[in-house]
């Protein structure tokens, strides 16, 4: 590790490795950005089909005409793998911090970020990252690499760093909502697929089954398949291994890339040869279970699934806290904007500049308290009421639920949806407070009415409890009318 004197930042540079569908992807030949550029979606719904059509068949694996262009600008949502906020949130984060884009001649605190095809075989994108980071590493000579991590990227990472000498050149990763047993919403998509596409009305276009087909073609999807923990089981309560009984499956390829994952997983296991700061969303729904159903000739019929508090919404708090990480921080946030939460981006702050400053860390509110907070949903209609809930309670075992608190809610507009006219509401936004329930201590409950515009919104909560420094939250939702069969 490079030597370093009281008050200095060890000489480094920070990589993003984003997660899952958080890279664009680019035609090689037209220039075309396939995965996703939204200003491409058809304003006339009669084109819709076809551009679902074009974009599945230029996604399908392998397609190597494609390759990446960049991190993920915009908000992806697609439930129910999650609600994504865009890495440029945390690029612009870090910015303030100091840190410039690389290259950036001259600059003490340089950032980069490794977009990727998360489509393709992890091992592949680890390599990649090592051949980007060799690159880097001879742009600033003894520095070291840093790299945050989040969901899926973490897999990558970690693949670089103990399987192809990474290393030697990494010495600090800071893994986001990261996965190191997978995650059963990977089943649901190779079983049944997305449950909405960016928006509710491309439904119409059969995106469950035509995204699961999509889906069962990319060899990272069944890397991350759970292989340590059991958690589909039969109606007689029998454990079901999906890679032993591949009766859900349909070519010999798609068991192939099946028995591939296994071996990625039990390959990787869960050593950490470098610092590893662990970053874990809680207290969020998540699914952690399915009942299978299984038809005649082991074939599976359906999967029920049962959701838990014990994770972030898409990654179960098991397979988010690594055994081996040096510390393992919970945040009351979920899977897709756990890296621009302000409690993390603080936390952050302290690990990548602060303490090697002797600047007095201020207290992380989460330490103290788990805060949630969640709409009932995550699409509404316009003029539905939203109603909201939250609850705060003290981290002690044992300690009761906080009472008297303040929760203010705020309706933010964020961008329009997908195949819309980018306008923003001229209307007055909403706001609430959360009032605490007359019959459960510690928790707290109110609405608002969604406005007439359609469009991407943010619900941001300020959260004040007696003795406590505020405490911030946001969710992602969307308002869209309910899709009309007669009026499309």
């Amino acid at each position: 590790m490079p030597a370093t004197t009281p008050g200095n930042v060890p000489p480094h540079f920070l990589v993003i490795v984003p997660g899952y569908m958080g890279s664009k992807l680019r035609d090689r030949t037209t220039g075309e950005i396939v995965w996703v550029d939204f200003q491409s979606i058809p304003k006339n719904p009669f084109q819709w089909d076809g551009w679902i059509d074009h974009l599945f068949g230029a996604l399908t694996y392998p397609n190597e005409n494609l390759e990446p262009a960049g991190v993920m600008d915009e908000v992806i949502f697609v439930p129910p793998w999650a609600k994504q906020e865009h890495y440029n949130r945390l690029v612009e984060a870090l910015q303030g911090l100091g840190y410039q884009l690389g290259p950036a001649p001259g600059s003490e605190l340089v950032l980069y970020t490794f977009p990727y095809d998360w489509r393709q075989d992890n091992r592949l994108s680890a390599r990649q990252l090592g051949a980007a980071i060799e690159q880097w590493s001879a742009r600033h000579p003894g520095h070291e690499a840093w790299i945050i991590a989040h969901s899926n990227g973490g897999l990558v990472a970690r693949w670089y760093i103990e399987k192809e000498g990474g290393k030697d050149r990494v010495a600090r990763l800071f893994l986001m909502g990261s996965p190191w047993d997978g995650t059963p919403k990977v089943m649901w998509m190779l079983f049944a697929g997305l449950d909405t596409l960016f928006r509710r009305r491309f439904n119409l276009f059969d995106i469950p089954r035509r995204s699961r087909d999509l889906f069962r073609t990319f060899p990272s999807a069944y890397q991350l398949l759970p292989v340590q923990a059991p958690f589909l089981r039969s109606g007689n309560e029998e454990p079901v291994n999906p890679f032993a009984g591949t009766g859900w499956l349909e070519t010999d390829r798609q068991r192939h890339l099946l028995e591939e994952g296994r071996r990625f997983n039990e390959e990787l296991g869960t050593t950490l040869s470098v610092e590893t700061l662990c970053f874990f969303g809680r207290k969020i729904p998540t699914v952690t279970q399915g009942m299978v159903t299984l038809a005649a000739g082991g074939l599976w019929s359906a999967i029920q699934w049962l959701a838990t508090e014990a994770g972030d919404g898409t990654i179960p708090e098991h397979s988010a806290v690594h055994p081996q990480a040096r510390e393992k921080l919970p945040f009351a946030v979920g899977h897709g904007d756990i890296y621009v939460t302000p409690a993390v981006l603080e936390f952050l702050e302290w690990e990548l500049i602060d303490k090697y400053r002797a600047v007095s860390r201020a207290a992380v509110v989460t330490e103290r308290l788990t805060v949630m907070f969640e709409p009932d949903r995550d699409v509404y209609s316009p003029g539905e009421t939203i109603d909201l809930w939250a609850t705060v309670h003290e981290n002690r075992e044992g300690s009761p639920p906080v009472s008297g608190a303040s929760i203010k809610v705020q309706l933010v507009w964020r961008q329009p949806l997908p195949g819309m006219e980018p306008t923003a509401p001229s209307e007055h936004l909403p706001e609430a407070h959360l009032w605490e329930s007359d019959e459960t201590a510690g928790r707290y409950e109110g609405g608002l009415v969604a406005p007439d515009t359609e469009g991407y919104y943010q619900l941001r909560a300020l959260v004040r409890a007696v003795g406590e420094p505020a405490v911030r939250l946001e969710e992602l939702i969307a308002i869209e009318a309910e899709p009309d069969l007669v009026g499309e």
